[in-house]
């Protein structure tokens, strides 16, 4: 199987393959730089497939950086009027907006909704199209590398988690699951070591929870009070808090490292290395089967 991930100026790339007993192992990964999006989805499956002699694939799955996303928050008690209500809340205006709607929380009537624009959407799919092949999937970045952490990190066994990605070293991405529920999606930023929520959706309770773990790793705290644990990773650049998570032991506190889930200290020596490779967790999608 075949799974990218697509961002601004960068595609990565891991190819699975099953062994005897149905496990999974990587046989291919890599990453290919871009001058700009367009590119990015025109060129990436053509160029992965020519430069890394794939052959025996004709399917993908692709992620989508989120930041290629718009989101909201709609509550309604009718499925069926979901588009409508979605429509009132300001998205109306935009143009080529594909819609996608998820529950949220313990409440049946609250949703996330992703907009997607159509047009980037049809590209994408047209670039596979072009090469013969078709689309497993596609799913978003954090919402993929959740995945990764639910079944290869045994995320699902714990009552309280929260996936956190540093998109940059004061830009923060999270999603929280409760009680195996999706509970909230928000966007954060760092100044001075207090977390400034920017555009969270969620109940306030899971907002209150998710600020005061991101202020509890912020800190350096090895233990978190409110959640079970915390799955860390870097999409772009090097934090120094995430560099203080490699090759040091904290309880509640999981880098996403793909390449090294069990967290074999061989495997960390180079710090640069370690961040870069907890990029790939948000192909997470290719060892689950949620789309989004």
């Amino acid at each position: 199987m075949l799974g990218i991930s697509i961002y601004k100026n960068k595609a990565n790339f891991i190819r699975t393959s099953k062994l005897s007993n149905n496990d999974l192992c990587v046989t291919h990964h890599g990453s290919y730089k871009y001058s700009d999006l367009n590119r990015t989805i025109t060129n990436c499956l053509k160029d992965i497939i020519k430069n890394e002699d794939i052959t025996n694939e004709n399917s993908v799955s692709l992620i989508l950086d989120t930041q290629f996303c718009l989101f909201n928050q709609v509550f309604c008690d009718d499925v069926d009027s979901l588009d409508f209500h979605g429509s009132i809340s300001g998205f109306s205006e935009i143009e080529n907006l594909d819609s996608y709607y998820y529950p949220m929380g313990f409440r049946d009537d609250r949703y996330l909704g992703v907009h997607i624009d159509n047009k980037l959407k049809q590209k994408m799919v047209d670039s596979v199209d072009k090469l013969g092949f078709s689309i497993d999937g596609i799913s978003l970045g954090i919402f993929s590398a959740e995945k990764l952490a639910s079944t290869v990190f045994k995320a699902k066994s714990l009552s309280k988690y929260v996936i956190v990605r540093f998109i940059t070293s004061s830009s923060l991405e999270v999603i929280y699951i409760n009680d195996g529920l999706f509970s909230l999606y928000g966007r954060f930023n760092i100044v001075k070591n207090k977390i400034n929520p920017i555009k969270v959706f969620g109940d306030k309770s899971s907002i209150d929870d998710v600020v005061l773990t991101l202020e509890q790793i912020v800190k350096g705290r090895k233990s978190l009070s409110n959640i079970d644990k915390a799955f860390v990773y870097q999409s772009n650049g090097q934090s120094k808090l995430i560099k203080n998570l490699v090759n040091k032991k904290y309880n509640d506190i999981v880098l996403l490292d793909l390449f090294n889930h069990k967290n074999h200290k061989s495997l960390n020596s180079n710090v640069g290395k370690t961040i870069s490779r907890s990029s790939f967790c948000e192909l997470g999608i290719m060892f689950g089967d949620l789309n989004v």
